[in-house]
């Protein structure tokens, strides 16, 4: 008896899977190093509001004078020695890693709060009018966007294991 080759099964040769990826030191030491990079981040965050903090609250901070320009009101002796003790907070807010959903939009209006001397002051924080040069005051300022975005890459970490990014708890 002959079999037709339209009913014998076609004869499928499979390829060996592909040998895995070759990864190299940093490939290894990768998420070690961006686990304790949140952490530092963390701490380098914290430490930078309660160190600005501190210096408003005992009177010696070189932004206190322009915190007081920019306000749209009257500030008493009694408002930068409060700014000062509420970014301790958020400092201490920060290094914490408590509450982090009620921390970030807390901390997220604080930093934009000073881009408020970038339209109600330009001409202190904009050379000759020109939004591209930038003062010692404009950049100051500016410098807080990457504090923001420092603050929503720690405030917003994954708690659990998710599309492949693992970190320690």
């Amino acid at each position: 008896m002959t079999v037709s080759p339209e009913l014998s099964p076609p004869v499928t040769t499979t390829a060996p899977p592909p040998p895995p990826p070759r990864t190299g030191a940093f490939d290894r030491l990768s998420p070690r190093l961006h686990r304790y990079g949140l952490g530092m981040l963390r701490a380098g965050l914290g430490g930078v509001f309660v160190w600005f903090g501190v210096l408003k609250v005992i009177g010696l901070s070189p932004a206190a004078a322009l915190v007081v320009a920019v306000l749209p009101f009257p500030a008493g002796g009694w408002f930068v020695p409060a700014l000062g003790w509420a970014e301790i907070a958020l400092g201490v807010w920060l290094m914490s890693g408590r509450a982090r959903a009620a921390a970030l939009p807390v901390l997220t209006a604080h930093l934009c709060g000073t881009f408020a001397v970038l339209v109600l002051t330009p001409a202190v924080a904009f050379a000759h009018s020109n939004p591209l040069l930038l003062t010692l005051v404009g950049e100051f300022v500016v410098k807080n966007v990457v504090l923001l975005a420092g603050a929503v890459v720690v405030l917003t970490r994954p708690g659990r294991p998710e599309a492949g990014f693992t970190e320690a708890p």
